[in-house]
């Protein structure tokens, strides 16, 4: 094994003194320099043991050299390093959060829209910033969102801001082209309760039947039985839509409730090894969600943030009466699930009941009040123009 060296200072002495003492011990040195009185050179730790007494108190150890010196420096200087460390982590983590998100349009409308996108898929401000596939993920599903209204979107990342570029689509009221023309039909067979119009005319009417893909609201503008021009058409269409549910819920079964208690795990993972930094805990009783805060090429870790729910259970067992009850909450809450703000359940009658030695199952109607409407481009017949 190499011998563990240092750079020793010896004062009050000239060189041939000190060639002379490391001759008399058989001592290899180097890097022999003079400044300002003193002298410095490097030998073993071993060698310095044996001529430290020649010295008497004019000679000690300067400088540790090799992997004892960086040992030494480590020791010396651990609170700095710890410090050094410390804040590189916390510039890393903070620059992996969002500070302010800048939209270049003027379209306050617009921009309100694309803002609530963003924090939906979550980009936002004082949140954490996506990795580039999951912003080109975010992009795209903007843009699929929003096609009458974005030509292109782009999202940048500019320090610890987001920039979002834009391209407005701009579909004109007068539609030029008949492969252009547009109609608010109808998503769903429905019985019409309520009619907004704004632009274009209206082809059907409260309490009219419509199907699925049939036209409510029309392009064309229409002046003594005949069509003038076409518009963009405008509205909202509401209606009563028809809904069958058929729920199973057992006699016996296992309820997971959350205890409103959270545990957030931070770890680094290297190499598919997790490193705790802080709030390890081991719990049988947690669901688990994820989420990478630091993963950049250039650094070999990923630092891992671990939110951990804690929830306990319990056994249910139930009555007839009271698994009936059960079975028409879940049916109601899987039709809910559907519904958007202003849309709601108009009436509910329960069509089939089995009761079985297990379980008990129901068939559930529902009457729904929601929007049906919908901008679609109209299918023209090329032979019918011509």
């Amino acid at each position: 094994m190499k011998d563990k060296r240092a750079i020793i200072k010896i004062k009050n002495c000239n060189v041939y003194e000190v060639i002379k003492v490391f001759s008399k011990y058989n001592i290899f040195y180097e890097n022999l320099n003079y400044n300002k009185g003193n002298i410095f050179v490097e030998i073993s730790l071993k060698d310095y043991n044996k001529i430290k007494y020649s010295f008497k108190r004019n000679v000690k150890i300067y400088k540790k050299t090799g992997l004892s010196g960086i040992v030494e420096f480590i020791k010396k200087h651990y609170i700095f390093i710890i410090s050094f460390v410390f804040s590189y982590f916390i510039i890393l983590y903070i620059s992996n959060f969002c500070f302010g998100i800048n939209i270049q349009t003027n379209n306050s409308d617009l921009k309100n829209i694309i803002l609530y996108d963003l924090e939906k898929n979550g980009i936002k401000k004082y949140g954490f910033k996506k990795s580039y596939s999951e912003i080109v993920e975010i992009k795209n599903q903007i843009l699929e969102d929003n096609k009458d209204s974005l030509e292109w979107l782009e999202i940048t990342e500019n320090g610890v801001f987001y920039n979002v570029t834009l391209t407005e689509r701009i579909i004109k009221d007068s539609i030029e082209s008949s492969n252009d023309l547009m109609d608010i039909v109808s998503t769903k067979d429905a019985l019409i309760q309520k009619v907004i119009l704004r632009k274009g005319t209206d082809i059907k009417y409260v309490n009219d039947y419509v199907k699925k893909g049939e036209v409510i609201i029309s392009g064309d503008i229409v002046k003594n039985e005949e069509v003038v021009g076409n518009v963009l058409p405008d509205g909202d269409v509401f209606g009563e839509v028809w809904y069958t549910v058929t729920t199973t819920v057992p006699y016996n079964f296992v309820e997971y409730v959350s205890t409103g208690e959270f545990v957030n795990h931070y770890y680094i993972s290297f190499l598919g090894n997790k490193m705790t930094l802080l709030g390890k805990f081991n719990y049988d009783k947690v669901f688990v969600t994820e989420n990478v805060l630091i993963n950049k090429p250039y650094i070999f870790f990923k630092l891992v943030k671990e939110q951990k729910e804690i929830y306990d259970y319990k056994q249910l067992t139930l009555n007839k009466n009271q698994a009936y009850e059960e079975a028409l909450k879940r049916s109601d809450k899987s039709i809910n699930a559907k519904l958007n703000e202003g849309e709601y359940i108009i009436d509910k009658k329960v069509l089939k009941k089995n009761e079985f030695s297990s379980k008990i199952e129901i068939e559930v109607f529902y009457r729904v009040y929601e929007n049906i409407g919908k901008l679609e481009k109209r299918i023209v017949d090329l032979n019918e123009e011509e």
